[in-house]
């Protein structure tokens, strides 16, 4: 399985282009309309993109599916069935303040829940920056994309609406928890890392 990251939308949010051997497809989080090298890199290495998948729906997250939907009608897009809200809602979204810009999706999704398989990713819900942030885990390869979650030394917000701190300590503790330490971690604001070396970190910080 490789990996490619993009940096999209105002906020330069990573957004990860993965695929496997078959050439199928998945984009993990879609912050912005720059789609060109994205849309470059599917065409001239042969890939389908069969899978728009988000970790939540804040707008640095979900500002380019629309566009997506233009490019690759036939992907399937999946959501935590928590943020449905935040596709049409832009006070939930916070697209506002993010891109200066209204923002409505009315197209077809898949929500998803702890425990779903999405082709190769297994959905773990760490509720905490949003109500329905998840993360998606790849055990062959121990890679997991943790969106707001967890990163680098540091995790996501828990200020902003449906945030809530003590969920989203619970959920660090359980990635840490549950996954091996040399599983490798992609964030969406930082480099790569590892649940050993966050693991390190959080209990430093007596989080976990």
């Amino acid at each position: 399985m490789k990996i490619q990251t993009f940096y999209l939308g105002s906020l330069m949010t990573n957004c990860y282009l993965v695929w496997n051997d078959n050439k199928e497809a998945y984009l993990f989080d879609c912050g912005g309309e720059n789609l060109g090298r994205v849309e470059s890199f599917i065409k001239s290495n042969g890939l389908t993109l069969k899978y728009m998948i988000f970790t939540h729906g804040h707008g640095d997250h979900i500002a380019g599916l629309n566009r997506i939907k233009e490019i690759y009608p036939d992907v399937e897009v999946y959501i935590g069935k928590e943020e449905e809200r935040f596709l049409v809602d832009n006070e939930l979204s916070l697209m506002k303040y993010i891109n200066g810009t209204n923002f409505e999706y009315n197209g077809d999704y898949t929500t998803m829940k702890d425990g779903d398989m999405i082709g190769e990713f297994r959905v773990i819900d760490t509720p905490g920056h949003t109500i329905g942030s998840k993360c998606f885990y790849n055990e062959e390869n121990k890679i997991l994309i943790s969106g707001d979650t967890m990163f680098r030394r540091s995790f996501g917000r828990y200020d902003l609406p449906t945030s809530d701190g003590d969920m989203l300590f619970k959920s660090l503790k359980r990635l840490c928890t549950e996954l091996p330490e040399d599983t490798k971690v992609y964030s969406a604001h930082s480099e790569p890392t590892t649940i050993g070396e966050e693991k390190v970190f959080l209990t430093m910080q007596g989080m976990i």
